[in-house]
């Protein structure tokens, strides 16, 4: 059952990431992962390794062995549980899997597992909904132990727990930083045993259970900074070795950049670029659908006035207007606010422009456009977000999403500056080059995008 959950998981993530960019106009649910950071090759020059990750896992579990065992033999630690307060005597009982609590077996430590208990790495992404999905790689595992006080009887105690590996990118940037997160799950206790009739050792388990998860938990969430400490990055990705216990998480390290990135060039190679200007017309807030309750409307909440539109990753806020510090007025019975506001991009190399519009009451929805179809330049287009609300229903309730706000808005493609034939030496009769942003789109999209440069209105830029 292990290594089928390890296998679809696999599967499931390299569908994921690996699924070409299509275009999606007004989707709900997870955006897809952005383009960059890249994925990284099994071959890229740095890595977080499994033995890395299965040691620092394994000391951790160690660790709240021992508060475990010394707490219950009556020592106190008022200041909080430190490393240093597993004595060298405690520290020993935790090794000989000694004591009321301990490691199922010598072989569960995730040293000395295998596959067992810690799983192979795969390619997947963040889920969000409400905010941009970066790729990430990451595994599942679990940690086993026995809680076996004196007596015939004795209880299974198992954590599973996820690790998520990522070059970690902030507001659309296309480098970042390694961040390596271990979440815990909540214990899960085997079936009590037939003798187990004594109400202090029923409570016994769970007593236990919590001294040892809020260390693990605690020292866990220590991993990257101890060791890794942030290094900066391009790409994550997937190295599965011969032998399980030496797979690893390799990623690419960031490449130096010289100072700041003059206007109109691209962010990362510093060269002239094609742009996309995505210019916001109105917010229209549709009233409540008959039958639903104009509680889910949450009258009165200020979050209905506040918007952000995350593009490529980038997080634009609709700043609020003059004198109006509670953020633009939609109320629940519906209404519309007009706009001028506009946000320009640089593409560089990206094969795709996507588009999240968030209201701070919880809707999202997102669209995205391939290059081929020049970043969605066009008319206006419409986009309405969507969030999840009960309603009552036969048999049961029933969830369904709520499209309250509508944005309208509208992109413009804008190429990189021409080059003259002065300038790259063309002699006469020779055929002038695309200009620069437009090599590769469709004659038709290269005309529309340069014809909606020219036509592009004023708009205030945030």
């Amino acid at each position: 059952m292990w290594q089928r959950i390890l296998v679809a998981g696999a599967v499931m993530g390299q569908l994921l990431v690996g699924a070409t960019a299509l275009a999606q106009d007004e989707a709900l649910g997870p955006p897809d992962a952005l383009q960059y950071p890249v994925q990284a090759s099994e071959t890229a020059a740095r890595a977080v390794t499994a033995p890395f990750l299965r040691k620092a896992i394994e000391d951790a579990a160690d660790l709240g062995l021992c508060e475990a065992l010394m707490r219950e033999a009556g020592h106190s630690f008022p200041g909080g549980f430190r490393p240093q307060d597993c004595t060298p005597a405690f520290a020993s009982k935790v090794r000989a899997g000694d004591g009321i609590v301990h490691w199922r077996s010598e072989n569960a430590r995730p040293l000395k597992c295998g596959t067992a208990c810690f799983g192979r790495p795969f390619a997947s992404a963040t889920r969000h909904v409400d905010k941009p999905n970066l790729r990430e790689t990451m595994l599942y595992g679990r940690l086993q132990f026995k809680i076996d006080p004196p007596g015939p009887v004795d209880r299974d105690l198992t954590y599973g727990y996820e690790v998520h590996v990522q070059c970690k990118a902030e507001n659309g940037a296309r480098t970042g930083n390694i961040e390596v997160k271990v979440e815990v799950g909540d214990p899960v206790l085997g079936d009590p045993h037939p003798l187990e009739s004594a109400l202090d050792f029923l409570l016994l388990p769970v007593q236990i259970s919590r001294r040892i998860e809020s260390t693990i938990r605690g020292y866990l969430r220590t991993i990257p900074t101890a060791v890794i400490g942030g290094e900066a990055c391009r790409s994550i990705g997937v190295s599965l070795a011969q032998d399980p216990k030496f797979d690893a998480m390799p990623f690419d390290l960031a490449q130096a950049t010289a100072g700041g990135v003059r206007p109109g060039l691209d962010a990362v190679g510093g060269v002239l670029t094609d742009r996309a200007r995505v210019e916001f017309l109105s917010i229209t807030r549709h009233p409540l659908p008959l039958g639903v309750a104009a509680a889910h409307a949450q009258p009165g909440a200020v979050e209905a006035g506040y918007f952000n539109v995350f593009l490529n990753g980038a997080n634009v806020a609709f700043p609020p207007p003059v004198g109006a510090p509670e953020g633009l007025r939609l109320p629940p019975e519906g209404g519309s606010v007009a706009l001028n506001y506009c946000r320009t991009v640089a593409l560089g190399g990206a094969d795709r422009l996507q588009l999240l519009f968030v209201n701070a009451l919880g809707g999202a929805v997102w669209s995205q456009f391939a290059r081929g179809a020049a970043f969605g330049a066009s008319a206006p287009r419409r986009i309405t977000t969507g969030r999840t609300i009960v309603v009552p229903g036969t048999p049961k309730p029933r969830v369904v999403p709520l499209r309250e706000f509508e944005l309208l808005y509208r992109i413009v493609y804008l190429p990189a500056p021409a080059v003259s034939a002065a300038s790259t030496g063309t002699r006469d009769g020779e055929r002038p080059r695309p200009p620069r942003g437009t090599r590769g789109l469709p004659a038709e999209l290269a005309d529309a995008s340069l014809e909606s440069a020219s036509s592009a209105t004023p708009c205030r830029e945030i």
